[in-house]
């Protein structure tokens, strides 16, 4: 099925795809109603919507996540997209280092769009779900790894974890998702649109452990063919702090730059579950 929905993709515009998006959307939201649920309360709980608008905006957040996905089979597939990134210095600068640093990603917007035009200059590690189709982790490393992107699954024996450390131990960069925390035991309590939530703690406590910088990335999709890469500094203002606190502060600020995002862009939140503690 994904062999086919790329070689489609080479022929049929993206915007016939999005108007077959347009039609799933409905019956993907009466099927997979615990989903549907959870993105109820978020527009309800989190953002104070009335039942109405509450309604509509799901819809929306499914329509952007349905287009999100085309576009990212889109790149595999070969079409080019547009992203703008206003703080490519930033990024430059780190890349510019001899120490490696930790980018923090998240289901907010569509992370992978980074891969294409964040160009590094060192190797870039990032970790994914081990149990993808293998269409798609080929076509993943087809078009990630000219930007010197190696993508390191998630195993049973935790042996990604020590791929991580090395990475970080040579300089290199390590990319992993900053907004699930797929239970670990170690998790920072955090406040995100005025209510309690839980990050996973282990990817800041490496950083910190390590001693590198770490910056957040959210890319998030401005328009037809356009996204915006929206980069943020985790790790400043942080010198004296031993280990545990350093980690805990950048996912505090982690937190923030989740919450300030998710309230520019309400559309295109995608953990489609029951996030928040209440």
């Amino acid at each position: 099925m994904h062999r086919a929905l790329i070689g489609m993709m080479k022929v049929v515009p993206l915007w016939l795809m999005y108007f077959f998006v347009h039609l799933a959307v409905p019956v993907y939201m009466v099927v997979n109603h615990k989903a549907y649920l959870a993105d109820y309360h978020y527009f309800r709980k989190r953002h104070g919507y009335g039942p109405a608008k509450a309604f509509f905006h799901v819809w929306r957040n499914h329509v952007s996540f349905g287009k999100v996905i085309i576009d990212r089979f889109g790149a595999y597939a070969g079409k080019k997209f547009r992203v703008e990134v206003p703080d490519m210095p930033v990024y430059e600068e780190l890349c510019g280092r001899s120490e490696g640093f930790l980018q923090v990603s998240s289901h907010i917007g569509s992370d992978e769009m980074a891969g294409y035009v964040l160009k590094a200059g060192k190797p870039i590690n990032a970790l994914v779900f081990g149990e993808e189709a293998r269409t798609v982790t080929e076509n993943r490393n087809k078009m990630l790894g000219p930007n010197n992107i190696r993508l390191i699954p998630i195993s049973d024996d935790m042996s990604h974890l020590v791929a991580l450390n090395n990475a970080l131990a040579d300089g290199e960069i390590v990319n992993i998702h900053g907004d699930r925390v797929f239970g670990s035991n170690k998790v920072a309590e955090v406040r995100i649109l005025d209510a309690g939530a839980e990050l996973p703690l282990g990817l800041f406590i490496l950083a910190a452990m390590r001693k590198v910088p770490a910056i957040a990335v959210f890319v998030m999709r401005i328009g037809y063919k356009k996204y915006k890469a929206l980069l943020y500094r985790l790790d400043e203002g942080l010198e004296g702090l031993d280990r545990n606190a350093r980690a805990e502060k950048m996912a505090q600020e982690y937190a923030s730059r989740v919450d300030s995002v998710i309230r520019m862009y309400p559309d295109q939140w995608f953990n489609f579950y029951e996030f928040w503690n209440d």
